[in-house]
């Protein structure tokens, strides 16, 4: 199975881990989910129980909904995100070793054999 890169093409973060994924050797296939959003299924098989790390604090939507003190459930936290994509933190990696929410190039160059 190839690893999964769920980015914003738009997104210099995004493209960061892009660049040191191949840098690595590392093989992706690419989603950009502003152009395919997420939906509901497959945020159900990505988000942990408590969805906090998931979520981009530094979104306006964030901001605007008080996000910020509130502590979402799993459930709520799906239909926000799947509302509004900006509402996850990015860029997301699927991996058979795991998933790595943001850009973490030390956790990426543990993927490598």
């Amino acid at each position: 199975m190839k690893a999964l890169l769920w980015m914003k093409s738009s997104c210099t973060t995004c493209r960061n881990a892009r660049a040191k994924l191949a840098e690595l050797g590392i093989e992706v296939v690419v989603r950009d989910y502003f152009k395919k959003p997420l939906e509901a299924g497959e945020l159900e098989r990505l988000l942990p129980q408590d969805p906090t790390p998931m979520l981009g604090t530094k979104s306006p939507k964030f901001k605007e909904l008080g996000l910020k003190d509130r502590s979402l459930s799993r459930a709520e936290a799906i239909v926000l995100m799947v509302m509004d994509n900006n509402l996850l933190k990015r860029p997301i990696l699927v991996h058979p070793k795991g998933v790595i929410i943001g850009f973490d190039a030390s956790a990426y160059e543990k993927l490598v054999p």
